[in-house]
This record gives C-alpha cells, sequence and structure tokens, in this order.
C-alpha cells in the first residue's frame, strides 16, 4: 500500500529532500509531490539501511541522527565521505534500482524518510519535474569540476594595485617587526625592542613586498615560459627571481634589528648573512605567490567563501614555507648578530644547542649527529618562525585582496 506523508511530517521530508542534490532545483509543489509517498521511520544504531551490491529499492533521508557509509574493497573495508551521505543515502541509484554503491550503517539511533524507488521513478513522468532534477544533477556536476588544479609553477598572479600592496606591506611590518625580535631573542638569549627603527622598515618593508608582488605580474605579463627552449627551467628561475632580487631589501629589513648586537655601519651590517638569506627569500617568494595561489585553489569546494578561501591557502603556504626556511633564516640571523664567526662555526654552535633533546644514554658522535640532525629537522623557534610566515602570508593576501576592489 502505498505511503503518504501528511502535516508536519510532508513539510520535514520535502525539507529533507530540498539537502538533496538531486532535488535542489525542485519547485516547493514538486518537493511536496516526492515527499508525499515517503515513510517515516525511526531504527537503532548498527542497523544497515542499504547493503553494498544489493538493489536499491529505496533511499533514505535522515532527520536526525547519524549514518556513516562502508565500502569493501579487496577484502578491506573503507568509510566514505560524509560530506553528503550523512544526510542522505541510496537517491543516485533509485531510479534504475541500481546495486548499492555502499553500505549505510546507522552509528546512533536515527529517524529517517525512505523514498521507494517506484514511487520516484513514478514522479518522473512528470516532464517539468524530471528537468528540475536533471538541472539539480548538473549544478551539482559543475561544481564538481569547476575545481582548478594549476601546477605550483604554472600560477598566474592575479591584479595586485600598488596602493593595497603598499597598506598590506605597511600593517604586516609591525607584526613581523615583532615576531623577528622574539626570534633573535631565543637565538641568542638577547632582547630587543619590538618596534626598533620602524621609520626605516616600514618603508623598506612596503618596498620590499611590492617588490615581490610586481616582479611576479611583470614576469607574467612578459615571458611566456612555453615558447622558450626549457620551459620548466625558466618557470623556475621565475619563481626564484623575485626573491633573489629582493634579498638586498630584506638584508637592510634584518639589519635594523640588529643593531643591539652587531655595532657595525648599516651599509657593512646589512651584508651579514646574504647566502643564507637569499635561499630563505626564495622560498618566502615562492610561498606569497605561487604556493598561496596554489593552496588556495585546493581549498575543498565547501569553501565558497573567497575571503576563507584565501586565508586558509595563505596559512597552509605559510606553515610550509616558515618550515622549510627556518633553518636559512637561522644562520642568516647569526651571522647578521655575529659576523666575526664563520658559517661552520655558527652551525656547529647552532647544532650542539639541540643536544639536550638528545637521551643521555647516547654518546660521542652518535650523540653530534643526532643533535644536528634535530637542528635540521625541527630547529629552534620554528614554530614561532611558521607563526610569523603564516601571519605574514594572511595579512599580505588577505589585505590585497580584500582593498584591491577600492583602486
Amino acid at each position: 500500500m502505498p505511503y503518504s506523508l501528511h502535516g508536519d511530517d510532508l513539510v520535514e521530508g520535502s525539507r529533507l529532500l530540498k539537502k538533496s542534490p538531486l532535488f535542489r532545483n525542485c519547485t516547493d509543489s514538486q518537493l511536496e509531490k516526492i515527499a508525499s509517498g515517503m515513510e517515516k521511520r525511526h531504527y537503532p544504531a548498527g542497523i544497515d539501511l542499504l547493503s553494498q551490491g544489493q538493489e536499491s529499492v529505496e533511499a533514505f533521508f535522515v532527520a536526525s541522527g547519524s549514518i556513516i557509509r562502508l565500502r569493501e574493497m579487496d577484502g578491506v573495508q573503507h568509510q566514505m565521505d560524509s560530506r553528503h551521505g550523512r544526510f542522505a543515502c541510496g537517491s543516485l541509484h533509485l531510479q534504475r534500482k541500481e546495486p548499492a554503491f555502499a553500505t549505510a550503517r546507522t552509528t546512533t539511533d536515527v529517524e529517517v524518510y525512505a523514498l521507494p524507488a517506484d514511487h520516484f521513478n513514478g514522479c518522473l513522468t512528470d516532464s517539468n519535474l524530471a528537468q528540475s532534477v536533471v538541472i539539480g544533477l548538473t549544478q551539482e556536476l559543475k561544481s564538481v569540476t569547476r575545481s582548478m588544479r594549476t601546477p605550483l609553477l604554472e600560477q598566474k598572479s592575479a591584479r595586485a594595485p600598488i596602493p593595497a600592496i603598499s597598506i598590506a606591506a605597511a600593517i604586516e611590518s609591525f607584526y613581523r617587526s615583532a615576531l623577528n625580535a622574539y626570534i633573535n631573542w631565543s637565538l641568542t638569549g638577547k632582547s630587543n625592542h619590538l618596534f626598533p627603527n620602524m621609520h626605516i622598515q616600514v618603508p623598506t618593508r612596503v618596498v620590499y613586498i611590492n617588490g615581490f608582488k610586481l616582479l611576479r605580474m611583470s614576469f607574467d605579463e612578459r615571458i611566456d615560459p612555453a615558447k622558450t627552449s626549457n620551459p620548466a627551467l625558466t618557470r623556475l628561475g621565475l619563481a626564484f627571481a623575485p626573491g633573489i632580487l629582493m634579498t638586498p631589501v630584506s638584508s637592510l629589513l634584518e639589519a635594523t634589528n640588529a643593531g643591539h648586537m652587531n655595532k657595525e655601519p648599516m651599509y657593512t651590517r646589512w651584508l651579514r648573512g646574504l647566502v643564507p638569506r637569499c635561499a630563505r627569500e626564495v622560498i618566502f617568494g615562492v610561498g606569497l605567490n605561487q604556493l598561496s595561489d596554489y593552496c588556495e585553489e585546493r581549498m575543498p569546494p565547501l569553501i565558497e567563501n573567497k575571503a576563507l578561501r584565501t586565508a586558509l591557502g595563505s596559512m597552509t603556504a605559510g606553515v610550509l614555507s616558515g618550515y622549510f626556511s627556518h633553518v636559512p633564516h637561522n644562520l642568516s640571523t647569526l651571522k647578521l648578530l655575529n659576523p666575526a664567526q664563520s658559517y661552520l662555526e655558527l652551525f656547529r654552535s647552532y647544532a650542539a644547542r639541540h643536544t639536550i633533546y638528545v637521551p643521555s644514554s647516547i654518546k660521542g658522535t652518535s650523540r653530534d649527529v643526532l643533535a644536528t640532525t634535530i637542528a635540521c629537522v625541527f630547529p629552534q623557534a620554528v614554530l614561532i618562525r611558521t607563526m610569523q610566515i603564516v601571519g605574514s602570508f594572511v595579512i599580505l593576501n588577505g589585505t590585497i585582496n580584500g582593498l584591491k576592489g577600492f583602486f
């Protein structure tokens, strides 16, 4: 005997149908027509609503409680993506009563609305309703096929007006300066002002960040790697170039933070630590430019807000850039603060600080090797450095994207 929902149950059934991509485009009257043939049921935890491989004669829409979808492959049970399956199961196999792709199992007591295949197919004889279902499926397919997957070194820059870049850089310079002072203190044990020489730092940082963004835009506009004899090498060179070219500006910024230990004049001080700083700037530049865009592209489609996608992409890129740039950053800082020592002496001293993390039972050369490994894999102040880069990327990319519409 056909089921027939009425009153509040009919409203609830229609609401649950509307949450499914299959029925998202249906009108209220069409939803009520489909929902009228549903049955409201209750099941305890641990019941299989659908079994993998068995004919799908009903679809289930969850009003309360939770379900999981499980698929067995090669004798191993896998849990399916629950972003859509937690609300409904079986709807995509209903029209032809196809075998269920996965088992749908209740994990709590549930209240579900069951939609019989025969009733659903009867509703599809209404051409307008069938068209609404097709449109809903088409919209879902479009959202899936819109995912972007541009390779890292083929990322192209978006428009970034100089005023927006400059405002972002000015704001970020205070954040960066405070974190830099903390990192220097953790490396040397000597404190310094959080915001030293900001009359130099702010304009220099503005030039520095503008350099990264404008160089990238200029390269994208003027150079097509595909037309060169070695496109891959050209793309790599273009990604590295802003960091290399902006290293002198970065060196001036670092020198303003080092006056409490390095008393050399500024025209000499900025040269200390230049080589590892160049490596750090390359990593920073690729992270700020290509990697941030790469990570933003790969944010889940469910995150539709542009500002949130930018922030999450920048945070992800910041974590990676902060980690991989940390050892070069430490070496450049130590050289800047201790110009009389060689890089080898500085690295040995730096690695030796990590012996406190080596078990006392390990002696001799093995102890030194393990300490050096820790210094490279989990270096001192890595969390602070990573937090600094994450914050910088979020502030810079977020502010630029937020302000560029005004210029």
